[in-house]
């Protein structure tokens, strides 16, 4: 009998002394990703910089939190969809357009009215860093109004896909209705700077360079 308790007494002090090796072994594993959240990393040389990025169920954010902008990523959508920051919702008279820049100029003028650049891309675009940074570099603490815009895009207005950019300045003057080019004209009139977009330093749909093929749009 005595040989039988201490053979059980030896197996439940092994078990314990198991389980806790596997529960350590469990705590230790990686948590899971929060995809809402992309935290600033530390010395960040351009901190006053958020890159929105409008987002459907079908978006692969986890693409785009592991490049650059991932770093000053913010996401928004019309209905939740894993990885979206904020939900802005959309009117039953308003178009996917007309309540995208809604919500880009509802965004700017609150969470981000002490952000000095914001950067609006579609999820479907590559854009060069260095080219967005020397932007904000050359247009630094400026008082002055600007905004990045292709020639496509100021000739039709149609802003609702592709890259745009614009400073702090023209995000406290520009109107609360219209088109972006109508919001621009109406809140800032003519002391808006309109910078043309270089087309070489970003990319939509397609990224192809040296050993590349890129299909952004997949």
């Amino acid at each position: 009998m005595i040989a039988v308790a201490v053979t059980a007494l030896v197996l439940l002090v092994t078990t314990i002394v198991l389980w806790d090796d596997l529960d350590g072994v469990f705590e230790r594993r990686p948590p899971v990703p929060n995809l809402s959240v992309w935290p600033q990393p530390p010395n960040d040389p351009h901190p006053s910089l958020a890159v929105i990025i409008p987002i459907t169920k079908h978006t692969d954010v986890r693409f785009y939190q592991n490049m650059w902008m991932g770093n000053h990523g913010f996401t928004i959508c019309e209905s939740k969809a894993p990885g979206c920051s904020m939900v802005c919702g959309r009117k039953p008279e308003q178009t996917s357009a007309q309540a995208d820049m809604d919500c880009l100029v509802r965004v700017a003028k609150s969470r981000f009215n002490e952000t000095e650049f914001i950067v609006r891309m579609s999820d479907d675009m590559l854009v060069d860093r260095s080219y967005v940074f020397g932007i904000m570099d050359e247009y630094k603490a400026s008082d002055t109004p600007m905004y990045v815009l292709s020639a496509e895009q100021t000739e039709t207005g149609d802003v609702t896909s592709g890259f745009y950019m614009f400073n702090q300045a023209l995000a406290k003057c520009i109107g609360d209705s219209g088109t972006f080019a109508e919001r621009v004209a109406v809140g800032c009139g003519n002391n808006a700077k309109r910078v043309a977009n270089d087309e070489t330093k970003t990319w939509q749909t397609l990224y192809t360079n040296k050993n590349k093929y890129i299909n952004l749009a997949a």
